[in-house]
């Protein structure tokens, strides 16, 4: 008798789940949102696994529009690629999608990508001071010597091989040394020996972990995927680095460092590891409005909006919009250690693959190369100065970046945001809690925005031509109050770096680099994309001093 009840009552159990699992999968469908039909058990997960993320969400979105819901694993995703949506979600409502959601939990919980609310924004305020027009203009001569020694290590090369340069290991070493030196000051010469610089080696294999059959079960699967997620994460780096965990390894040395900082005075410098350990609490003080704390080509036009008092409308969030204000505060050792550390990873990975990307663009578009070489001539006088100033002036370089990036952006789905409350927009009903996912890239190939999106041409992002919505649209950095606090760094680094290499050499590829050819084969991990190819370039050298007229 007792058996039997037991069996029964399992039965019952058994029964409720299926329904309810099944009823999970129906939100999308009940909602009227269109997407592809989700499996039982693992959700979308599969067909993300087989075509890679960003193949499946392009597939779908020609299928079922620019706004559909998907299921990652267990979890549902509403994938957005509507411009006017869009606006709504990360600027005029960005109170009500602040967050981020976590579906798969980190090892940096401190740090700015992973904290919410509050928290989120009293560590943003600290931060975002290191990353003022101004203080890039101190830190532009520190960035300039770090790439004269990338130079060096191009010429070595050009020297040793002849004419024919794998630039892309010496891309990775120079923003690795670039984001040690200037953001968390330490030097680990890094390009004096880039074979063996023991760090560039760990931080390579963190960006190795892709989708593999384990992600699919654990993504559908939540409470297996609480319990075991970073477990296994944390095997699979093991296994890929001789038995030592990468992150482990490099947490313990940013927590060296900033253990240092605070016990020596004379290691004091100004960078942005001195400001989070400097950063003191303003005790009823005033506190930051939220437009303050976006980064970038955002921030800039709600200055000079606000200097020239017009109203600004899709790149401000409205003050009554804006109740928790964020005020300054000393930050934990927990929060500086994790962000000194998403800091070296982000900026390392992202920089590097968008030098690459642009590198690999230009040798294949040879008379955009040659306009921005000339172009480089009368911004830097010559040659004579590759100041922040100087290349802020260059039009045509911000042009080249900014296409480059629109076709291929480094992160292809960045930026996410969590709905804190139910929210409608027109016949669009977004639940609350629900994630919610930008289509970068098919934002970035909206052709009503972007007319022949699949042609590469930088004019499209010169002044005249550049209009209010592809400065939104564009956002190989995220968008709104929570974008890419780095950007402008990120922008300086790559900018100084092309104007010396330009300046000194003629880029022309090989065999995998077709000229006119705008379609780069890229490998695809979550979230990221890089360069698949070696990136061989051959180099040929220019004369020391180039006039305007060359």
């Amino acid at each position: 008798m007792l058996w039997s009840v037991t069996l029964a009552c399992v039965a019952v159990f058994f029964v409720y789940q299926c329904w309810r699992r099944h009823e999970h999968f129906q939100q999308f469908k009940k909602l009227g949102i269109p997407g592809p039909p989700p499996s039982f058990l693992f959700g979308n997960m599969v067909e993300l696994y087989l075509k890679s993320p960003l193949h499946a969400h392009r597939e779908w979105h020609r299928q079922y529009g620019p706004v559909l819901g998907y299921y990652f694993g267990y979890d549902p995703v509403l994938l957005v690629a509507d411009i006017k949506d869009l606006k709504n979600i990360l600027l005029r409502d960005f109170t009500d999608f602040t967050d981020r959601p976590q579906l798969m939990k980190g090892r940096t919980g401190a740090a700015l990508t992973i904290l919410t609310g509050q928290r989120w924004k009293n560590v943003r305020s600290t931060l975002t001071p290191s990353f003022t027009t101004s203080k890039l203009k101190q830190l532009s001569p520190e960035v300039e010597r770090v790439v004269d020694g990338f130079m060096d290590n191009v010429h070595k090369e050009f020297a040793s091989r002849g004419r024919s340069v794998d630039i892309y290991e010496l891309y990775q070493a120079l923003t690795l040394e670039t984001i040690c030196h200037t953001a968390l000051g330490v030097d680990y010469d890094i390009q004096s020996d880039v074979a063996n610089s023991k760090i560039l080696q760990k931080v390579k294999v963190v960006f190795t972990l892709d989708f593999n059959l384990l992600s699919i079960f654990l993504m559908a699967f939540p409470t297996m995927r609480r319990l075991t997620a970073r477990f296994i994460g944390r095997l699979r780096l093991m296994a890929k680095n001789k038995g030592e965990d990468p992150i482990d390894t490099l947490k313990k040395e940013c927590a060296n460092i900033v253990k240092r900082r605070r016990n020596d005075a004379s290691l004091h410098q100004v960078d942005l590891l001195q400001l989070m350990i400097d950063a003191q609490a303003v005790k009823n003080g005033p506190g930051t409005d939220i437009n303050s704390l976006i980064a970038g080509d955002e921030a800039e036009r709600n200055q000079k909006a606000q200097q020239n008092k017009k109203k600004v409308t899709d790149e401000k969030i409205p003050d009554e919009q804006c109740p928790m204000t964020a005020k300054l505060r000393a930050l934990t050792d927990e929060e500086v250690i994790d962000n000194a550390l998403v800091v070296l990873l982000a900026g390392y990975e992202t920089t590097s693959s968008s030098l690459a990307f642009i590198t690999r663009l230009l040798v294949r578009f040879p008379e955009v190369q040659e306009r921005l070489r000339q172009a480089l001539v009368e911004a830097t006088e010559n040659g004579t100065g590759f100041d922040f100033e100087r290349l802020q002036r260059c039009e045509y370089l911000d042009a080249v970046i900014q296409e480059s990036l629109r076709m291929y952006p480094p992160v292809y789905s960045g930026t996410t945001r969590i709905a804190a409350k139910e929210k409608q927009y027109g016949d669009l009903t977004i639940p609350e809690n629900i994630a919610v996912f930008t289509s970068t890239r098919e934002l970035h190939n909206n052709p009503d925005i972007f007319p022949n999106p699949h042609e590469y041409q930088p004019d499209r992002f010169l002044p005249e031509n550049r209009t209010a919505d592809m400065a939104f649209a564009w956002q190989p950095f995220g968008a709104g109050p929570r974008n890419c606090i780095g950007m402008k760094f990120a922008q300086m680094e790559i900018k100084i770096a092309l104007a010396k290499l330009l300046m000194c050499y003629r880029l022309t590829g090989g065999e995998k680099d077709p000229v006119g050819d705008a379609h780069v084969d890229t490998t695809i991990l979550p979230a990221l994309q890089r360069i698949k190819d070696p990136l061989l370039v051959t180099l040929t050298k220019l004369d020391e001093r180039l006039s305007v007229a060359a």
